[in-house]
């Protein structure tokens, strides 16, 4: 995936002395990616169910709380350079199927509670200049079955992070990275039921996620977008630019890999 410069360089923006707030701080990406900030020297406070010492509990399908817990976020840090929205989840849900609280939840944290953090934090990023990174997923523009709330929110959020981008011109950038699979608990509750989405792509793993994450956040230029891996960047590509194709992909692999569809397998039917 490429930047405004075509690539992303990695001599650029220093995060040694940054001020970084990170949503989902206790998860997979988000305590790697914390870890990966402070040894970088950036200062960096979390916002997670779980709370301790850096990290502010906050629940994020609650959208009355987020002001509060950001405008404490920023004063613990004296203000705020780079915003890292990662909370998300993610579980089985057919498009055909009315959407219940599940669904509703879904999409509840991986769009609007990226969009309600980066609301209340955006006058402190665009007084220091800063920058946001929003991490979405291949399936962004992959489109897998049994996956809707996941898939839609996961497009919302990088429409949601263009606008934001076209609204603050020069006073902020912004960023999505767009990761593979990676065998995290988020994944749990599809596995649950049988549903493996990791049938469709090849295994990504935490580091390969949070280098990404790290290299556009210290780029010069940072990229407006950018896979973890290869093999993901093609995906999005090809589903970009030739979803038909795509379409046709995943139809074979779903249909020659039932087995991998759980207790939705008579539900899906063939496709």
């Amino acid at each position: 995936m490429t930047g405004r410069a075509g690539f992303v360089r990695r001599d650029g923006w220093d995060l040694a002395g940054k001020r970084a707030l990170v949503t989902g701080a206790a998860g997979a990406f988000g305590a790697a990616t914390v870890e990966a900030l402070r040894a970088r020297g950036a200062t960096v406070v979390g916002l997670d169910l779980q709370k301790s010492d850096d990290v502010i509990e906050c629940d994020l399908t609650k959208p009355e709380l987020i002001p509060a817990a950001v405008e404490e976020a920023i004063e613990r840090l004296g203000g705020l350079d780079l915003l890292v929205s990662n909370a998300g989840i993610g579980v089985p849900a057919l498009a055909g199927d009315a959407p219940d609280a599940t669904a509703r939840k879904v999409i509840e944290v991986n769009l609007f509670a990226g969009w309600g953090v980066t609301a209340a934090a955006l006058p402190a990023l665009r007084a220091a200049k800063g920058r946001v990174i929003f991490v979405s997923s291949g399936l962004a523009y992959v489109t897998l079955p049994l996956a809707a709330s996941y898939l839609v929110s996961k497009r919302a959020i990088d429409t949601y992070a263009d606008a934001l981008r076209i609204e603050n011109g020069r006073h902020l950038d912004v960023s999505v990275i767009y990761p593979g699979y990676v065998p995290t608990p988020i994944h749990d509750a599809s596995l649950e039921r049988g549903v493996d989405l990791g049938m469709f792509l090849p295994a990504e793993t935490v580091e390969q996620v949070v280098s990404t994450i790290m290299a556009v956040a210290a780029a010069r230029r940072p990229p407006r977008n950018r896979a973890s891996t290869r093999t993901t960047g093609v995906g999005v590509a090809v589903a970009r630019h030739l979803p038909s194709v795509a379409d046709r992909i995943v139809r074979r692999r779903t249909n020659q890999r039932r087995r991998g569809l759980g207790e939705l397998t008579d539900r899906l039917g063939k496709i």
